[in-house]
Formats: structure tokens, C-alpha cells, sequence
């Protein structure tokens, strides 16, 4: 835990149609319950929450219950600040808090705090704008921009909801993608980058990333049929895609997309920007709070309390 007793918790109202808002006030009491000194800021702004971040004292926590967007656009304020992340699931996916392995009643993340401990993580930059999870464009962009729309209630499926009409609209696009100076031009599905690896309601489409190995994971999909594209994606929920006709796996750490025609990219399912895109990364840009057993991370870390002592080193792995 870090030594710092100040808390800010950010709520979205807006996320998850009012999750967010309706679990905030018991969150709130559950920081207060573990001794914070806690301010609230209710916002569905993004650019506040990156605002309120940048302003929290260094070591201090930010709590942030929001989509994976939000919880985004607060990361990107807590690593100028030197703050400390508290990742809170209060929107549909919560797909960084999944995989960096803590629940998702925020309570109950709260009151399991003694069990965390501070570790530092990678950040995704597109385009200059920071990101934790994946950034992508394609079909599964057109899938995004579809779920966000929704108007029907259906959680995290809302994003193969969007999938499937994605699927119907999707028309073939040539791009061009550049990894460390490696370029490559082909027609293609989607191209995904990833830093925490899982996007969609659970879709782990880079199902090897880690959030501290200073890489970023890019997996593509091309030369497939619809039903080939329906099979990845349900591969993709349990990682299980990498290896299948059509899909190549890489690594690096800049990353350029261009395309023939304008596509929009997304990342912590947002829209950030128009193609062409460059995608880099900072190393242990940011101070998060995360069980020392995370499956996001690549190196074990102790649980809180251990005395310090050399960590093994984490074996490499083969692109």
C-alpha cells in the first residue's frame, strides 16, 4: 500500500447507465472505512478526470469508478502527478480492471486493499494520448462505435452486439503497418495494439501482454471469411486465437497505422483520433494499485509485507 493517507475518487455517473453512480456512495464509505482522508469529484468528463489526477499530490490514491474510457483519461493525469491508481470497475466492460485481476464490486476492492501493493506499469500512447488497455482500429473500431451507441441494456454484451452488426457493414480495407521500421501492407480485418491486452466485455485479443515488459503486443487478422472472423473473436475470449489461419502476432514499441481510406481509431474504448496513427509507449510510466498475483503483470511481486529481495527475472518471450 503506499504510505499516503489522501484519497480522490473519481465516479462517472454516466458509466455503466448509472452503475458507476449508484455504487458510489458505498465505495466512498469503504475508503473512508480504510482510514483515507477522502475528497469526491462526480464528473463524466474526461478531460476533468485527467484534470483532477494531474492535481493529486504524489503518493496520494485515486480511486476511479468509470468505464475503462474514463478510468483511461484518469491514468493519464495520476502519471504526471505521480498518484497512485485504484482501478474501480463501474462501467460495462471493465476490461483493464479484469485483467489486472481485481474484483469487480468495488466495494469489495476497496476493503481488499491491504492485499495490493504499488507497482509501476507500462502506458500506451496514441498519438500522444495515453491509454491502459488496447488501442485498435478496423472492424472491431466499427464494433466499438456500434456498442457505445446501444441503447439497449446488455452489459458487457453489448460489444458483441456491436460486433455482429459490425460484421454485416464491414468492407475489406488495405492498410500499412509499421512495427520498429518492419512494414507490412495488407488487407485486413482489424489491427489491435495492446498494453493490458483485453477490450470488448472480455475479449483478451492480446492474450501475452503484460503491462510491465516496456512492449506493446500487435495482433492483425486478414484474409478471412466472416465466419473465420466470428471464430476468432470467440476464440479471443479465452486467448486462444494467436496461431490461426489469418492472425500474425508481433511486438514492439512504436508503432505506426495508415490505411487507404479514413478509418477511426479507438482506444479504452474511446474515440481518440482519425488514421494515421502512432502508437509508443512509456515504461512504468504509472503507479498502480494491482494484487501481487495479477495476470497482467510479467514479473511476480511480493504480497504486502514481504521484506525486500531480488525478484527472478521473467523469461523472455518469442514473438
Amino acid at each position: 500500500m503506499t504510505s499516503r493517507r489522501d484519497a480522490l475518487l473519481l465516479i462517472n455517473p454516466a458509466a455503466g447507465r448509472g452503475r458507476a453512480q449508484r455504487l458510489g456512495p458505498g465505495t466512498a464509505e469503504a475508503l473512508r472505512d480504510e482510514g483515507f482522508a477522502l475528497s469526491v469529484v462526480v464528473t463524466g468528463s474526461l478531460r476533468e478526470a485527467t484534470e483532477q489526477a494531474r492535481r493529486a499530490a504524489p503518493g496520494s490514491v485515486v480511486a476511479v469508478l468509470g468505464g475503462d474510457g474514463f478510468l483511461g483519461a484518469a491514468a493519464a493525469g495520476a502519471h504526471q502527478s505521480g498518484a497512485v491508481l485504484l482501478p474501480l470497475a463501474g462501467g460495462r466492460g471493465n476490461d483493464t480492471v479484469r485483467r489486472l485481476g481485481l474484483p469487480l464490486d468495488p466495494e469489495r476492492a476497496v476493503r481488499r486493499l491491504a492485499r495490493y501493493v504499488v507497482t509501476e506499469i507500462d502506458l500506451g500512447q496514441v498519438n500522444g494520448r495515453p491509454f491502459l488497455g488496447v488501442a485498435h482500429v478496423g472492424f472491431d473500431s466499427l464494433a466499438n462505435r456500434f456498442g457505445n451507441a446501444a441503447r439497449i441494456r446488455l452489459g458487457p454484451f453489448v460489444y458483441l452486439y456491436g460486433g455482429l452488426k459490425a460484421l454485416l457493414a464491414w468492407r475489406g480495407v488495405t492498410f500499412t503497418l509499421s512495427v520498429d521500421g518492419r512494414e507490412r501492407v495488407f488487407p485486413a480485418w482489424f489491427i489491435a495494439v495492446g498494453n493490458v491486452g483485453q477490450y470488448g466485455g472480455g475479449l483478451r485479443i492480446c492474450p501475452q501482454a503484460t503491462v510491465d515488459d516496456g512492449l506493446l503486443d500487435v495482433v492483425s487478422l486478414s484474409g478471412s471469411s466472416r465466419a473465420a472472423v466470428v471464430a476468432t473473436f470467440l476464440r479471443a475470449y479465452r486467448g486462444r486465437h494467436l496461431g490461426r489461419p489469418g492472425i500474425t502476432f508481433t511486438r514492439g514499441t512504436s508503432i505506426t497505422i495508415t490505411a487507404g481510406e479514413p478509418l477511426d481509431v479507438y482506444a479504452d474504448g474511446e474515440l481518440v483520433g482519425a488514421l494515421p496513427a502512432t502508437v509508443t509507449l512509456a515504461p512504468r510510466a504509472l503507479k498502480v494499485l494491482v494484487p501481487a498475483g495479477s495476470p497482467a503483470l510479467g514479473r511476480r511481486l511480493p504480497p504486502p509485507g514481504t521484506p525486500p529481495q531480488d525478484l527472478p527475472e521473467t523469461p523472455s518471450r518469442t514473438e
